[in-house]
């Protein structure tokens, strides 16, 4: 059986913030003493603790932990970053930005304070600022495919759909293999009527993960509408209607997926199978 040390390692390794278990896990190794033992990982340890707590409310707990920290690592600036999260979650926002612009004038390529403004501008409903913090820092940190996921987030909320396209294409460069990048990329192709790059990616997204639902879906929705705007008259249909699959290959893929998502909800029984038959056939 795994130690809480080494739970408490698996999860930070996860890059998880599952708070409640992250306390529950920390509470022996603080109270017995028992951090020792993990080294100079205590204090990786005391860090997780803070923003556990910090997560879950516990104010007096974060502050503590991060007595414990400033003590050990006096002036260290991710210690200064921590000062600034617990301003934010204590309510004094103000402050918390003093200090990350502090960091900020000291060192603008502070990757730390960078993330945590730009999540503070988020909290505050500031998107727009918030937006241009993240252009900003993507143009020095390229290679930060979360960083582009976020501003990816942001631009959907502005429904600034080819934006997010391009901030996923950025994504998809850094992580081909996650299909689920794949299928966000996807879905907002479809949104924005690119159905041809859509389908790519829908199949895309069924040959990374053999059972994706959504992925299937996707298939069948995309190739239906295909073959919809192909019956069109010639001034009706997008230039990009030659480049997309010959109705033969859309119904074929159509019926693939069809068949895939029926037995996926066949595993529930008989009504589901139904059920999903009778909504497909529509």
């Amino acid at each position: 059986m795994s130690s809480p040390l080494e739970l408490l390692a698996e999860l930070r390794q996860s890059s998880e913030r599952r708070p409640l278990e992250t306390l529950k896990l920390a509470a022996p190794v603080l109270n017995t003493g028992a951090a020792a033992r993990a080294g100079d990982d205590r204090w990786l340890v005391y860090e997780q603790v803070f923003v556990a707590a910090i997560d879950d409310g516990d104010m007096d707990l974060a502050k503590t932990v991060l007595a414990l920290l400033h003590k050990q690592f006096d002036g260290s600036q991710r210690v200064r970053r921590l000062y600034g999260m617990y301003n934010d979650a204590a309510g004094h926002p103000e402050a918390a930005k003093r200090l990350y612009d502090e960091m900020l004038a000291a060192d603008e390529t502070n990757v730390l304070a960078s993330k945590r403004l730009i999540a503070q501008l988020k909290a505050q409903g500031h998107v727009a600022e918030a937006v241009g913090r993240l252009v900003e820092y993507v143009d020095t940190h390229a290679n930060d495919f979360e960083a582009w996921l976020e501003l990816a987030a942001l631009y959907l909320r502005q429904h600034l759909y080819p934006q997010a396209a391009f901030c996923l294409e950025e994504v998809i460069l850094q992580q081909p293999a996650n299909h689920y990048f794949h299928l966000c990329y996807a879905e907002i192709n479809y949104t924005m009527g690119c159905l041809d790059v859509a389908l790519k990616e829908y199949l895309r997204v069924v040959e990374l993960s053999t059972d994706n639902v959504r992925g299937f879906y996707g298939v069948k929705l995309t190739a239906d509408r295909i073959r919809e705007l192909r019956s069109r008259p010639k001034k009706e249909q997008p230039a990009w209607i030659g480049a997309a699959p010959q109705p033969a290959m859309l119904e074929r893929l159509a019926q693939l997926a069809t068949e895939r998502l029926v037995a996926a909800y066949g595993g529930a029984g008989a009504a589901p199978k139904r059920a999903a038959e009778a909504w497909l056939s529509e």
